[in-house]
């Protein structure tokens, strides 16, 4: 199958990713190595599983620290290859900060590591049982984050490379299955029909700045989601498209 014959099943927007996974399948192709990408978010993943599935010789895997994990290294490599987590290259890191005096969330977390210059590609999932937070990062970027990340908000915080072994048992995943028919796949529709509000509301909820779609914020609400799209909306909850043949929504 062609770039072209694939890009016409994927949004414009998604053309220079599908260009990337593909010059990284034609590398696994014919050099006939394994070949590792960065952290890909669910939607990403479909998308590499589509471009891979045109290549006979080759398969993927992908590896995220644990298993259900959100955003995921893949490895691309010849038939003949098996795998080993370590082949991933994914560091488990820990923040150390004073948990008695002091709180910190999801966001200031992300946002902090974001903060430090390096791209969103290079972490993988952040975690937390509530007191402790753990994030997964690429073992390339390891080194500079440690000596780098000392601040989340106005909080001292060290960084710690730890064993997996030593992962925490972060919250359990509450979600449940949502079955919605739509006329159309609109975010402001679908948001109206997954969190039962009116059209006008779901529109206010894009409009200011309150979703967002596949980790980037989204400001369109004319904008159409599809399969393995992940949604998040401030207040509310997200959901991910699982399924496009009813419609099935995750939430």
């Amino acid at each position: 199958m062609s770039n072209n014959d694939i890009i016409q099943h994927f949004r414009k927007e998604e053309a220079p990713f599908i260009d990337y996974i593909d010059d990284i399948a034609q590398k696994a192709s014919t050099q006939y190595r394994p070949v590792l990408t960065n952290f890909l978010n669910p939607r990403q993943v479909y998308i590499l599983e589509t471009i891979i599935n045109s290549y006979d010789e080759l398969k993927f895997q992908s590896y995220g620290g644990f298993d259900d994990a959100e955003m995921t290294r893949t490895l691309i490599y010849p038939n003949y290859y098996e795998p080993d987590n370590s082949d991933f290259e994914v560091v488990l890191c820990e923040i150390k900060y004073p948990e008695k005096f002091s709180t910190i969330h999801h966001s200031q977390v992300l946002g902090s590591l974001m903060g430090l210059g390096i791209n969103r590609n290079t972490i993988g999932d952040i975690i937390s049982d509530g007191d402790r937070w753990q994030f997964f990062c690429s073992k390339e970027i390891y080194n500079y984050i440690s000596l780098n990340l000392n601040k989340i908000g106005k909080i001292n915080v060290s960084v710690d490379y730890v064993n997996f072994s030593s992962k925490i048992k972060h919250k359990l995943d509450n979600s449940q299955n949502v079955f919605c028919i739509l006329t159309s796949l609109r975010i402001d529709n679908v948001l109206s029909s997954v969190f039962h509000l009116s059209r006008k509301d779901s529109k206010n909820l894009v409009s200011h700045n309150l979703v967002h779609f596949n980790w980037q914020l989204l400001d369109k609400p004319d904008f159409e989601i599809s399969l393995k799209d992940v949604v998040s909306v401030r207040g509310y909850g997200r959901f991910k498209i699982v399924s496009l043949d009813g419609i099935t929504k995750k939430r």
